[in-house]
Protein backbone atom coordinates (compact mmCIF):
# COMPACT_ATOMS: atom_id res chain seq x y z
CA UNK A 1 0.00 0.00 0.00
CA UNK A 2 1.23 3.66 -0.82
CA UNK A 3 0.96 6.51 2.13
CA UNK A 4 1.61 9.95 2.42
CA UNK A 5 1.94 11.82 5.57
CA UNK A 6 3.69 14.91 6.62
CA UNK A 7 6.75 14.73 8.76
CA UNK A 8 5.19 15.32 12.25
CA UNK A 9 2.46 12.90 11.77
CA UNK A 10 4.07 9.89 10.78
CA UNK A 11 6.70 10.48 13.52
CA UNK A 12 3.68 9.97 15.87
CA UNK A 13 2.56 6.74 14.37
CA UNK A 14 3.43 3.30 15.51
CA UNK A 15 2.90 1.02 12.35
CA UNK A 16 6.06 -0.21 10.19
CA UNK A 17 5.99 1.77 7.09
CA UNK A 18 9.00 1.26 4.65
CA UNK A 19 9.70 5.99 4.38
CA UNK A 20 10.73 7.85 1.25
CA UNK A 21 11.43 11.19 2.88
CA UNK A 22 10.96 13.77 -0.14
CA UNK A 23 13.53 16.07 0.80
CA UNK A 24 17.33 17.48 -0.31
CA UNK A 25 20.00 14.20 0.14
CA UNK A 26 18.03 11.60 0.60
CA UNK A 27 18.54 9.64 -2.57
CA UNK A 28 15.26 10.91 -3.69
CA UNK A 29 15.85 14.38 -5.55
CA UNK A 30 14.40 12.71 -8.88
CA UNK A 31 10.73 13.20 -7.31
CA UNK A 32 11.36 16.25 -5.34
CA UNK A 33 10.60 19.29 -6.41
CA UNK A 34 13.40 22.10 -7.55
CA UNK A 35 13.92 23.96 -4.68
CA UNK A 36 14.29 27.25 -7.05
CA UNK A 37 10.48 25.82 -7.56
CA UNK A 38 9.62 25.71 -4.10
CA UNK A 39 11.36 29.36 -3.09
CA UNK A 40 9.17 30.49 -5.76
CA UNK A 41 6.49 29.21 -5.43
CA UNK A 42 6.59 29.97 -1.11
CA UNK A 43 7.60 33.21 -1.97
CA UNK A 44 4.68 34.17 -4.21
CA UNK A 45 6.71 34.63 -7.43
CA UNK A 46 5.13 31.36 -9.28
CA UNK A 47 1.45 30.23 -8.43
CA UNK A 48 0.51 26.68 -7.50
CA UNK A 49 -0.55 26.13 -10.60
CA UNK A 50 3.05 26.95 -11.97
CA UNK A 51 4.53 25.01 -9.38
CA UNK A 52 2.48 21.88 -9.80
CA UNK A 53 3.34 22.23 -14.08
CA UNK A 54 6.67 22.58 -13.12
CA UNK A 55 6.84 19.49 -10.67
CA UNK A 56 4.90 17.19 -13.09
CA UNK A 57 7.16 18.19 -15.86
CA UNK A 58 10.12 17.09 -13.48
CA UNK A 59 8.40 13.73 -12.85
CA UNK A 60 8.28 12.40 -16.09
CA UNK A 61 12.05 12.83 -16.73
CA UNK A 62 13.42 9.46 -16.98
CA UNK A 63 15.31 8.92 -13.84
CA UNK A 64 12.16 9.86 -12.09
CA UNK A 65 10.40 7.57 -13.82
CA UNK A 66 13.12 4.81 -12.76
CA UNK A 67 12.06 5.77 -8.92
CA UNK A 68 8.43 5.99 -9.50
CA UNK A 69 8.58 2.70 -10.46
CA UNK A 70 10.51 1.06 -7.56
CA UNK A 71 8.14 2.73 -5.22
CA UNK A 72 5.01 1.38 -7.02
CA UNK A 73 6.92 -1.94 -7.04
CA UNK A 74 7.66 -2.16 -3.52
CA UNK A 75 4.23 -0.29 -2.56
CA UNK A 76 2.34 -3.56 -3.75
CA UNK A 77 3.68 -5.95 -1.33
CA UNK A 78 4.85 -3.36 1.54
CA UNK A 79 3.19 -0.16 3.40
CA UNK A 80 5.40 2.37 1.81
CA UNK A 81 4.58 6.20 2.82
CA UNK A 82 6.11 9.66 1.54
CA UNK A 83 6.63 11.72 3.44
CA UNK A 84 7.00 15.79 3.20
CA UNK A 85 7.19 18.68 5.86
CA UNK A 86 3.96 20.34 3.68
CA UNK A 87 1.19 20.53 6.11
CA UNK A 88 -1.20 21.62 3.83
CA UNK A 89 -2.69 18.30 2.01
CA UNK A 90 -4.29 20.89 -0.57
CA UNK A 91 -1.09 22.24 -2.10
CA UNK A 92 1.28 19.69 -1.90
CA UNK A 93 4.00 17.71 -3.90
CA UNK A 94 3.73 14.42 -1.90
CA UNK A 95 0.18 14.21 -3.02
CA UNK A 96 0.48 14.90 -6.71
CA UNK A 97 3.76 12.46 -6.65
CA UNK A 98 1.47 9.50 -5.58
CA UNK A 99 -1.77 10.52 -7.87
CA UNK A 100 1.77 10.52 -10.66
CA UNK A 101 2.88 6.65 -9.27
CA UNK A 102 -0.71 5.09 -9.32
CA UNK A 103 -1.83 6.86 -12.73
CA UNK A 104 1.50 5.65 -14.16
CA UNK A 105 2.01 1.87 -12.66
CA UNK A 106 -1.56 0.69 -11.59
CA UNK A 107 -2.51 -0.33 -14.44
CA UNK A 108 -0.20 -3.04 -14.53
CA UNK A 109 0.02 -3.55 -10.62
CA UNK A 110 -2.33 -4.26 -7.69
CA UNK A 111 -1.26 -1.10 -6.44
CA UNK A 112 -3.84 0.79 -4.09
CA UNK A 113 -2.93 4.73 -2.78
CA UNK A 114 -4.75 4.87 1.16
CA UNK A 115 -3.85 8.36 1.18
CA UNK A 116 -2.51 10.40 4.21
CA UNK A 117 -2.04 8.85 7.74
Amino acid sequence: MLWTSNSSTIDKTKKKFKIYYLIEQQGNDPIIPDKQDLEQYTNGIITWQGFRLNFLEKLMRPEAEKLMKKLSVESVSEDVVLVSDESNVEKCYRIMLAEMIVNMFSGHLKLNYRGEL
